[in-house]
């Protein structure tokens, strides 16, 4: 099964990053160049269990994806796990880890393994769908980035 694994440092406080990702209509702020999404419903901030619905345009695809994620734990302010229930991906678990970083802000790493469904046609485009997401997380994490550490120099 794939795995995909990447961080990156955010100058500001854990707790602001981690609350962050308790709401997931920030997803829609975050969005790569190739996702738009149309709708998200869920209750925010996430709680265990709870499951959100995301309906995602891949572009240049036609047609919009529903995604049903359930979160599946939760370590204040070190951990969010969400599971893939329905969507484009045959398994998709997302940890989203948070740690103290050496300079006084957060390191944020997304932590996924996922595998495509249609048995070996799948393991075929895996190589095309592990680029994509590297090229998805790559712009979320940097607009992560850009977000929080404008929020986090917005206050005094």
């Amino acid at each position: 099964m794939p795995l995909f694994e990447r961080s990156i440092e955010i100058d500001a406080p854990i707790q602001s990053v981690y609350d962050f990702h308790l709401d997931t209509r920030n997803a829609a702020r975050i969005a790569s160049a190739g996702q738009e999404f149309v709708s998200i419903t869920g209750e925010f901030p996430l709680v265990l269990g709870g499951e959100v619905v995301l309906q995602v345009k891949m572009k240049p695809l036609p047609g919009v994806q529903t995604w049903r994620v359930r979160v599946t734990e939760l370590a204040e302010p070190i951990l969010v796990v969400d599971e893939m229930l329905k969507g484009p991906f045959a398994k998709f678990r997302h940890e989203h880890r948070f740690a103290p970083s050496a300079h006084g802000g957060t390191v944020l790493t997304d932590h996924i393994e996922w595998e495509l469904p249609g048995g070996v046609a799948g393991r075929l485009v895996a190589p095309v769908a592990a680029t994509l997401m590297e090229k998805s997380f790559v712009e979320r994490q940097a607009a992560t980035k850009r977000i929080l550490e404008a929020d986090a120099a917005a206050r005094p």
